[in-house]
């Protein structure tokens, strides 16, 4: 019986047309430690204070993730709401713009969509906010599901909320608002106890299911023994010789012990915001690591943080690579899913209008074989219908029919399977397909941005298990994307690959060795080529430090440290500080350095998303102008620079890995303008003295990346004064080996 509890307080606003609340954030502490307290709420509490609109929409979408039938869920908002008719009651957050209402608030249908969808038994809601009253009301689920909305009266002055969260506080720590006294403070008491307590503005009351069995905390002052109720998340057990241990599969994980989860939850804002910022543009993500590093898992995660705003379209690569060519097994699954989306009847009606769709951009054979049919059952039946309408004319009729049915069917049967194969509804008919008419593939283009524009929301392709498909697959899967359906339509598809880098570019080197001599750059052969083309974001699966492979054997382990509580205490410290300081990248790192190694294994996801926040990332970028000249000619260069920076960045940190900026971004450099040289240095880091000493450069490197190695360029970058030289040692810590650690 999991409890959980989220409060999300908003006090501060980038827009100065928001006034700020400044009780709020003590309010959100003293009700944090009243639901977390083991004689009160016993919840599993998390504080999100000040949270940007897309770190509010995943606190709350996480909060009812992998809950049950018998779990509790609390959720606290308090801020600012506005009314935004026809969009109803929205949330503010700390970056939202009055002038954007749509793109920077959070819709409150988001909460009561999850209210309607979760399998969660029991949960509150409980709103202090602006036109809180504009919620609508939890529609009846099970009969055993309860929930229970309370929404705080619009008011003239915000003044107001301390008014009705300091009573919502007080009859929680003190006992009062069990009004049964008997020991429990179920939903019908806190109900009736904030009405009758909470001034003179009482807040309204919203709830369905059985309100009496809603267990929101106990009464501190009761004897009642609590012995229905868990553990507290995190409280120091016993360890025993004899405790059980989960047995665990090899299987994409589905819990997060290594902080995927966050990665997955910063990469999902950023598509999220790209996606926002330019709607017509394809943006393609690469997760790169060899087999086993996780890159299923992290799919596993990035699904649910875009689910809410994006059209999911699972695609196995090597699966479907058996069936047709891609673009027909890529449409197919667009199509599916699409079609799942809509619902039932819609589904059907989108079927119908996409066969018109198809006989007016190809089917023009298939029209004519279906007016030749129609012509010649007309015919027939013009020839042997009877000249006069007596009763033997009708039955000469009735026979007339029947030759007629009897001559057509066949016809009409093989006109349906000519259709699987004109208008391309099988694979044997895609194939068919190809072959037919002088420029088939701009037809399929042209009809997959119809297709898309059908979905209700823009889509995303995850692709699995493309280094597991041979190089003709591999190659023809990427071109397809590449050349059909990439910027195909005004709401144009997404595509995130999770496969092996070095699988796909010897593919393509492969296929095309013939060009390799005349088209490869110095430190980047044909395969980098092809892959920069078609990725905007390459991201390298993390690596496992030794303070998160020990936390992570512990989990699995079920192993309690005697040590929980101080960390424990020094991790709520640390969040405390990462949330309320929005400064500079040195200032996140800094902090992170001055922690115990337990501490900061639990908070690198923190100080992630603190990286990640507007503020910082811009003071950030700034400040990695500076390395402009370094960057050579390629006009793309600063882009794909910054870029390359962040990932690395967000990787690195969630590592606990704090390697200067300075320093990092040299090493992202070499990865943006020499990505083979990059690899060597990556997998042997004592060959860069072949780089800061030519000398040295035949002793370190193959024949094929010497005279890379040896240019003016190249050391120029590795021994810039701005975070190098770039020596062995700094080369371990940039690509996560921390020694010691």
């Amino acid at each position: 019986m999991a409890r959980k509890a989220l409060i999300v307080a908003c006090s501060k606003f980038d827009d100065d047309r928001l006034a700020d609340l400044p009780e709020l954030p003590a309010l959100a502490a003293e009700l944090a430690a009243v639901l977390g307290d083991s004689t009160i709420g016993r919840y599993e509490v998390t504080v999100a204070l000040d949270p940007t609109a897309l770190e509010f929409r995943r606190r709350i979408s996480r909060l009812f993730k992998d809950v049950g039938p018998a779990d509790t869920v609390l959720l606290y908002i308090g801020g600012h709401g506005m009314n935004t008719a026809p969009g109803g009651l929205r949330f503010a957050a700390s970056d939202t713009r009055l002038s954007s209402p749509v793109v920077n608030f959070v819709p409150a249908e988001l909460v009561e969509d999850l209210l309607d969808h979760t399998s969660c038994g029991n949960a509150v809601v409980v709103l202090d906010c602006d036109h809180a009253e504009l919620f609508r009301s939890p529609r009846p689920l099970r009969p055993t599901f309860a929930r229970l909305i309370v929404a705080s009266e619009p008011v003239a002055s915000r003044g107001m909320l301390a008014d009705f969260t300091a009573t919502l506080i007080e009859g929680l720590r003190t006992g009062i608002a069990d009004l049964g006294l008997d020991g429990v403070i179920t939903g019908e008491d806190l109900s009736r106890y904030l009405v009758d307590f909470t001034g003179q503005r009482p807040p309204a009351v919203m709830w369905a299911g059985p309100l009496g069995e809603l267990h929101i905390a106990d009464n501190p002052s009761s004897r009642r023994q609590k012995s229905d109720l868990p553990p507290l998340p995190g409280a120091a057990a016993e360890v025993r010789p004899d405790a059980d241990v989960d047995w665990t599969s090899d299987s994409p994980a589905r819990d997060d012990l290594l902080h995927r989860e966050d990665l997955a939850a910063l990469l999902a804002d950023q598509l999220i915001e790209i996606q926002l910022k330019q709607p017509d543009s394809s943006f393609l993500v690469h997760l790169d690591g060899a087999w086993g590093t996780g890159k299923s898992t992290l799919l596993n995660f990035i699904r649910p943080n875009l689910e809410k705003n994006f059209l999911l379209v699972e695609f196995d690569a090597w699966r479907q690579a058996r069936l047709a060519h891609p673009w027909w097994t890529l449409l197919t699954a667009a199509r599916d899913e699409i079609a799942a989306d809509l619902g039932w009847w819609r589904a059907k009606v989108l079927r119908v209008r996409e066969s018109f769709n198809r006989v007016r951009r190809t089917g023009a054979q298939y029209v004519f074989a279906l007016g030749v049919l129609a012509l010649f059952a007309g015919g027939l039946a013009f020839w042997l219908w009877p000249a006069k309408g007596t009763a033997a004319g009708w039955n000469e009729a009735a026979k007339v029919v029947t030759a007629v049915l009897a001559a057509t069917i066949p016809l009409w049967t093989g006109s349906l399977i000519a259709s699987r194969y004109l208008l391309w509804n099988s694979a044997r008919g895609a194939k068919l397909f190809e072959q037919s008419g002088t420029n088939p593939m701009t037809e399929v283009s042209a009809h997959f941005s119809w297709l898309l524009g059908r979905s209700k929301k823009p889509v995303v392709f995850l692709v699995d298990d493309l280094d597991r498909c041979g190089q003709e697959q591999v190659v023809d899967l990427l071109d397809t994307v590449q050349t059909l359906f990439r910027d195909s339509s005004r709401q144009a598809p997404f595509f995130v690959v999770a496969a092996d880098g070095a699988w796909l570019r010897k593919s393509y080197e492969t296929k095309y060795t013939t060009f390799d001599e005349c088209v490869a750059r110095p430190g980047k052969p044909l395969g980098y080529l092809f892959l920069d083309k078609l990725f905007q974001l390459t991201v390298p699966m993390p690596l496992v430090t030794s303070s998160l492979r020990k936390l992570y054997v512990d989990r699995l382990l079920q192993v309690a440290d005697p040590a929980d509580a101080q960390v424990a205490a020094e991790v709520d410290s640390l969040r405390e500080r990462l949330t309320s300081d929005r400064g500079q990248e040195r200032e996140i790192l800094e902090l992170l350095d001055e922690s115990s190694s337990a501490a900061k294994a639990e908070v690198v996801g923190d100080a992630a998303r603190a990286l990640y926040q507007p503020g910082t990332r811009k003071r950030t970028e700034h400040a990695l102008r500076k390395f402009a000249p370094l960057l050579g000619d390629n006009p793309r260069g600063m882009k794909l620079f910054v870029n390359t920076y962040s990932v690395f960045r967000a990787i690195r940190t969630l590592e606990g890995n704090t390697v200067g900026t300075d320093t990092l971004a040299l090493w992202c450099i070499v990865r943006v303008r020499w990505p083979d040289l990059f690899d060597h240095l990556q997998a042997n880091p004592p060959a860069v003295a072949g780089v800061l000493d030519p000398i040295l450069v035949g002793d370190h490197f193959p024949e094929r990346l010497q005279d890379v190695a040896a240019s003016a360029e190249v050391r120029e970058v590795m021994a810039s004064p701005m975070g190098g030289p770039l020596f062995e040692d700094r080369i371990k810590q940039c690509c996560g080996d921390l020694g010691g650690d």
